[in-house]
């Protein structure tokens, strides 16, 4: 009898702590992120541009494979990289990222006539950029990289004005994915601004 309830009781506390380490699992709740755009308050001053209100189109857009999932992903080596387990873009990272870069170009040329591709081929594009990113990622508490191939063409004609590749390496200014999506909004500003500068050197010609 004795031994009986000594099983149960033993039964029970495994049942007890069970129960308690499925509420501790539970409670890792899910932490939701998004690129961010450019701030008012972070450009000085914008000179005259001749490509001022130009109809720009943003697009296509390719993004590399890897990228195209909900978790955000840390490079662990130079080959490696780890998949967040509670940490996770808000939504389509493809989406949110050509969002904030014509956001940034709208602002940066400056024009509200932005288009995503693809638009209506009534539209009197002026000015169109093409664009692949290769790489979109970083280490937790060191830096954030974005490397893209990136074109513009200019007119109906759709004729190539410039073709480059940027790297860009943003420091991340704390040790967490907080930290790390503010360096990668930073260095899709940087982009965005690679590219504007490039409409606007057209826009001159």
């Amino acid at each position: 009898m004795r031994l009986t309830q000594l099983s149960r009781g033993f039964a029970i506390i495994l049942v007890i702590a069970a129960l308690s380490l499925g509420g501790c699992v539970r409670s890792q709740t899910p932490r939701f992120y998004t690129l961010s755009p450019i701030q008012p308050d972070e450009v000085i001053s914008r000179p005259a541009s001749p490509a001022h209100n130009a109809v720009v189109g943003i697009g296509p857009v390719k993004i590399a494979d890897y990228l195209d999932q909900p978790d955000l992903l840390t490079r662990t080596g130079d080959n490696q990289l780890l998949k967040a387990e509670y940490d996770r873009w808000a939504g389509s990272f493809k989406n949110d990222f050509v969002n904030v870069l014509a956001e940034n170009i709208g602002f940066l040329v400056p024009t509200e006539r932005i288009y995503l591709y693809p638009w209506r081929g009534s539209v009197p594009i002026g000015y169109q950029v093409a664009l692949e990113v290769v790489r979109c990622d970083g280490r937790l508490g060191a830096a954030a990289t974005l490397e893209a191939r990136w074109s513009v063409f200019g007119g109906p004609e759709k004729k190539l004005l410039t073709m480059r590749r940027s790297s860009i390496r943003e420091p991340a200014l704390g040790p967490d994915y907080a930290a790390l999506v503010a360096a990668q909004s930073r260095a899709v500003a940087k982009l965005s601004r690679e590219i504007a500068e490039a409409i606007q050197g057209a826009g001159k010609n």
